[in-house]
């Protein structure tokens, strides 16, 4: 789909009311110059989620959940991006032009694959060819409301081509669409024939792709996943989500099974919140688009030796995104839901899916069984520390390292030191060493920085307040690239949300401070949302931003001064004359008045007083005098703070 002008974006959101769009979902209620009420995306008695109409944002205090409103559509509904514009477009009055070739052809695969549908479903509904089809769900105890309201259909042979033909769909697009395919001898023939068919919908409702099962004696596998076009990937999709949101939304969970027929079948037993994965293992971005409508997802797997590789497969590739962890419920061997649901009813599924335990227990409980040795425990450990280096969130990364370390019988420190290095890897933070800066995999050269410097420390209440000056205001973030603040964050959480935030300013297109509302921790949040919201909101976070940069300048002075005095006492022990000048010159042409006392000459004062007690004797070597203290010279105003743990 073409990209939409971000002036298109913005005429949008300046002519869209926020509180109608969200007052469809949401029972709003007047709360000073916003709204106010019950969060739709987690269960909740007292009402945190507030709407700003002015500033354009809503954000839930309980859930952290925040954005705009395309953020807002997105989330409700389930649908991309440039399907929430287009949809806010037609809204308010606001042309989208259709410039793009790709955009075209993109819209015409979907109305190829719209025209296949309605074909395969009347030839299933009524069609005298449908009949094998309709004995087949009568069979599997498959109502004609199910089959109707998922819109199945039927593939016989090769007729259903030419009746798409007949009715304007061209060869050159069915194939593109998945729905041909070369054959032996290059002629393009049909993907399916005799084969049930099942539409597989984006959530905006749109057809992407079509699965088929074979119903007859033909030859050939049972099932056939669609291939990958311009309009469907692989492991991208679930069937049956679009169906299944508000379910899911009111269960609080999304059921994830393997097959079309298991979906069916257990929505069928009234457990509504179910998907099927296509076939594929399971994806993060299959689990990533479960989570827009619940927090816990369930994923079936088979009771067999392959359905738990299968599950432990699943951990280490959504270990860096913690937020995306499933359940994992283990049927009986020789089981899938629609055999459970049929031969012991909703009952016997449900047991199963209460039984569900958390992926990482069963990755844990394989790699290290109970009553396992030392040498199995100390390779589960490498592998577990392994695993720990994708993971990001550092509360929950502490908890399973804690975990980890109990079950295996060694210390958290062992798992998370190569924890560490995978972070650093991962963040790309800097690392200064011969004058070369390494950040993101690239060099680029840098003053070294002595060796006896101590990195600053500005602790991290004020780390944490640059990081959401440099979210809310754009001037702000362009300024501490400039200066490389990045560079001198010590949180290592704060440093790769701050490396975020720049990474999404720097790209090309819309962005809106409140769209990254749901990444911060809550207190965070808070404070964003509150800096948005305020009138004269720009005006005092760059007053705020100013007064930052002129503390961080005065940290900085403080410590090449203190730099200074240590190398002056060096000097002086050494009885080096020749040094000390150098010293009290540097001391001399440092302009800066930190240090000094009122009505004092700042660090002129500072340099006299030192040359006083180090004067050289005569001969030129320096008086065996203990040099002063540093902090003797820091003075008032030295406002420097310990680490703030409590950032978030």
């Amino acid at each position: 789909m073409a990209e939409i002008p971000e002036a298109i974006l913005d005429e949008i959101k300046r002519r869209i009311d926020l509180a109608a769009v969200i007052g469809e979902h949401v029972a709003l209620k007047r709360s000073g110059r916003g709204f106010l009420g019950l969060c739709p995306f987690h269960q909740e008695k007292s009402p945190s989620f507030n709407v700003n109409p002015e500033r354009g944002f809503f954000h839930c205090f309980g859930c952290n959940v925040g954005g705009n409103v395309f953020t807002f559509v997105m989330r409700v509904t389930g649908v991309s991006f440039p399907e929430a514009a287009r949809a806010l477009a037609g809204r308010c009055g606001v042309e989208i032009p259709q410039t793009s070739r790709a955009a075209e052809g993109l819209d015409r695969l979907v109305e190829v694959n719209a025209l296949a549908a309605q074909v395969f479903e009347e030839i299933l509904r009524d069609g005298p060819q449908g009949e094998a089809g309709r004995s087949y769900l009568e069979r599997r105890g498959i109502s004609r409301d199910a089959a109707a309201r998922l819109g199945l259909g039927f593939a016989p042979g090769e007729a259903w081509v030419s009746v798409l033909e007949k009715r304007g769909a061209a060869r050159r697009d069915l194939a593109q669409a998945g729905l041909l395919r070369p054959g032996r001898d290059g002629r393009e023939v049909p993907l399916f024939r005799q084969r049930l068919i099942f539409p597989i919908r984006a959530l905006g409702g749109r057809i992407v792709a079509f699965g088929g099962r074979l119903i007859s004696d033909e030859p050939g596998p049972k099932y056939i996943t669609p291939p990958e076009t311009p309009l469907y990937r692989k492991g991208h999709h679930l069937y049956g989500l679009d169906a299944a949101r508000d379910a899911a939304r009111a269960a609080g969970r999304v059921v994830l099974v393997e097959g079309y027929m298991d979906a069916i079948a257990v929505a069928q037993a009234g457990i509504g919140e179910v998907a099927a994965v296509l076939g594929t293992a399971v994806t993060p971005d299959q689990l990533r688009l479960a989570r827009r409508f619940a927090d816990r997802i369930v994923v079936c797997f088979d009771g067999d030796a392959a359905g738990r590789r299968a599950a432990l497969r699943v951990f280490p590739l959504c270990a860096d995104e913690v937020d995306l962890w499933p359940d994992a419920a283990f049927l009986p061997p020789g089981e899938d839901p629609d055999s459970l649901v049929r031969s012991g009813g909703t009952a016997a599924l449900e047991a199963i899916l209460a039984a569900a335990r958390p992926l990482a227990e069963v990755f844990l409980d394989d790699i290290a069984p109970p009553g396992s040795g030392i040498r199995e425990q100390t390779l589960a450990a490498q592998r577990m520390a392994d695993v720990l280096t994708r993971v990001r969130e550092p509360r929950v990364r502490d908890k399973l390292v804690r975990g980890a370390a109990f079950r295996l019988g060694v210390s958290p420190g062992t798992l998370l030191t190569p924890t560490r290095a995978g972070a650093m890897a991962r963040t790309g933070s800097a690392v200064i060493s011969g004058g070369t800066a390494v950040a993101g995999g690239g060099a680029h050269p840098v003053a070294a920085a002595p060796a006896s410097r101590r990195p600053m420390r500005t602790g991290f209440s004020l780390d944490a307040e640059i990081v959401e000056l440099a979210l809310c205001d754009a001037e702000i973030a362009a300024r501490v690239r400039a200066e490389d603040v990045l560079l001198e964050i010590e949180s290592a959480e704060l440093r790769e949300l701050l490396e975020r935030i720049l990474e999404r300013r720097e790209q090309a297109g819309f962005f809106e401070p409140a769209e990254m509302l749901g990444e911060l921790p809550g207190p965070m949040a808070e404070r964003v949302a509150l800096r948005l919201g305020a009138s004269s909101a720009a005006s005092e976070m760059r007053e705020a931003a100013g007064q930052w940069f002129e503390r961080r300048a005065e940290r900085a002075a403080r410590q090449d001064r203190a730099l200074l005095l240590e190398r002056l006492r060096t000097a002086q022990a050494a009885g080096d004359g020749a040094g000390v000048d150098r010293v009290l010159e540097a001391l001399r042409r440092d302009r800066a008045p930190l240090g000094a006392a009122p009505g004092a000459g700042g660090l002129e004062s500072a340099a006299a007083t030192v040359a006083e007690v180090l004067r050289p004797a005569a001969g030129g070597a320096a008086r065996a005098t203990t040099a002063p203290d540093p902090e003797d010279f820091a003075g008032p105003g030295d406002d420097s703070e310990p680490p703030d743990d409590d950032w978030s």
